[in-house]
């Protein structure tokens, strides 16, 4: 094998292994809180997303509104969200995560945040590009993916 074909698989094996890390860590993080991964996937989004209404939440996590007022509805018996009126739009309410929510999860994931920024601080402005933009064409590509898997356009 060329040198180049040696690097690339070694990146694949590379993104195998950190995926299978995500998921191990996800399941681990959804267990410590005490919910299902789909809550825990709509907690994450709430957090990157800003408050976001039940329907657009039902859209990004590929469920029924009614599946996602059911996922709400025990992530408040959690207090890990609460409802609250959509400021811009009279009849919407929106989903924002709890400040408890916040205190646990800022606590949790201080110390590998703070790990990643140290190992960040070691590479250039430009390898930095570099892994954000495949990053980024490995998300657009997975997506498509799983686009074309559940039939859609």
């Amino acid at each position: 094998m060329s040198d180049r074909e040696v690097l690339t698989s070694a990146l694949g094996a590379a993104m195998a292994d950190l995926q299978a890390a995500i998921d191990a860590d996800d399941q681990a993080l959804a267990d410590h809180l005490g919910v299902h991964r789909t809550d825990l996937r709509c907690l994450d989004l709430v957090f990157r997303h800003g408050p976001l209404p039940s329907g657009k939440l039902a859209r990004m996590l590929g469920l029924t509104p009614g599946s996602v007022t059911a996922l709400v509805d025990r992530l408040i018996k959690a207090d890990y969200v609460r409802r609250t009126p959509d400021p811009t739009h009279g009849r919407r309410v929106l989903v924002v995560p709890t400040e408890r929510v916040v205190r646990i999860v800022t606590e949790l994931l201080r110390e590998r945040l703070a790990e990643a920024h140290a190992e960040l601080a070691g590479y250039s402005d430009a390898e930095l590009d570099a892994i954000v933009r495949f990053l980024r064409s490995a998300t657009d590509r997975h997506q498509r993916a799983a686009a074309r898997l559940r039939g859609e356009p």
